[in-house]
């Protein structure tokens, strides 16, 4: 408002300068436009490195928040160049790597993906820890904050949110009557917590990541897999496995994570415009996992409502309290035993103060 009141007394005033005046303000202007126009174009997108390219995760959640959301809710001061991991030939296990050295600025991984190297990482979602889905998310919001602290000291990377994949249930090409018959079998794991429970019944855990796990199926390297409801569906195993033993083992407890540099660099504002945004679609993630848990079976076994998935032909095998029991057995008598003996006495301190708080 200021300018325009001088340039009016000016011009009123020497009336000469009129013309002159108004050509120097409108290229002044004008220069500042161009010079606004030109640091937005110049602007360096936000790399961020993403799940599974074909699971409802990524494209009904990740990626609208990525390429629609994030240019919204920040006014345009953050664009977004999003990469599916599996697009670059990744399998999952380097995104911690590349998110410490800053390759990326944001990525989302699966906790097990990191677990060999950092057991703290499985705490989440210890076989049998989480029944149901509610239970598994007041897990994983208590845990949260330990995984944060420790991933911030670790490696420099921030943990903005946990969300879950489906219900991991049991594909087999052969029938079951219960986790007994398991005793003998080869059967693909994802989390080394897992592979405990799976040796505990006298089973052969094979840890194979899941993109492989149906060509392991049908080379015959193994007899079952565990997995998700709906990701399994979404791999084709319903094509390959003849039966379902839908008795959730675990949730395989996935990440939204960023490097901390990047993230200590953003302005405060935008950092809670953009915590705000995740929590939210962290949020429709976990709303969505529940009913996506019963779809993934329902496609499995050729049953609609199967929106998401392939219908198939796999038979439903039923559940029972005994094989209930026996689950929370052997997570009490021997997976969380186990796990607190690789973890070490201040990590078992920590998860007993946020997840054991939830458990009792």
């Amino acid at each position: 408002m200021g300018w325009r009141i001088g340039f009016f007394i000016l011009t009123r005033r020497f009336p000469v300068f009129g013309d002159a005046l108004r050509t120097f303000f409108c290229s002044v202007i004008a220069a500042s436009f161009l010079a606004s126009a030109c640091v937005q174009a110049q602007a360096t997108p936000v790399r961020v490195l993403g799940s599974w390219d074909f699971l409802r995760q990524y494209k009904e959640h990740e990626q609208p928040f990525w390429t629609k959301q994030v240019p919204a809710l920040t006014a345009g001061q953050l664009t977004v160049d999003l990469t599916p991991f599996n697009q670059l030939g990744l399998t999952g296990t380097e995104i911690i790597r590349l998110l410490r050295l800053g390759e990326y600025d944001f990525g989302s991984t699966v906790l097990a993906y990191g677990a060999s190297a950092d057991v703290e990482m499985e705490g989440a979602d210890l076989a049998g820890l989480s029944p149901d889905i509610e239970t598994a998310k007041r897990v994983a919001q208590a845990y949260l904050p330990v995984l944060d602290q420790f991933f911030q000291k670790k490696y420099g990377i921030k943990v903005l949110s946990l969300w879950p994949y489906p219900a991991q249930v049991i594909y087999c090409k052969t029938r079951i009557s219960g986790l007994s018959d398991l005793k003998g079998k080869r059967i693909r794991v994802g989390t080394r917590p897992i592979g405990e429970f799976v040796e505990a019944l006298g089973g052969v855990s094979v840890n194979i990541p899941f993109g492989d796990a149906y060509k392991a199926l049908e080379d015959s390297r193994i007899d079952c897999a565990i997995t998700g409801t709906l990701p399994g569906n979404l791999a084709k195993l319903h094509r390959i496995t003849q039966y379902l033993y839908p008795l959730p083992v675990g949730w395989s407890m996935a990440m939204q994570a960023a490097n901390l540099s990047y993230w200590q660099s953003l302005p405060v504002t935008l950092q809670e415009t953009m915590q705000q945004g995740i929590n939210r679609y962290t949020e429709e993630i976990w709303a969505a996992t529940a009913s996506e848990t019963q779809e993934g079976i329902n496609c499995n076994i050729g049953r609609q409502p199967c929106v998401r998935g392939e219908l198939g032909k796999m038979v439903l095998l039923p559940t029972t309290d005994a094989d209930r029991r026996l689950l929370q057995k052997l997570l009490k008598e021997t997976v969380i035993p186990r796990w607190a003996t690789r973890c070490g006495d201040s990590c078992i301190r920590a998860w007993e103060q946020s997840v054991g708080k939830v458990l009792n």
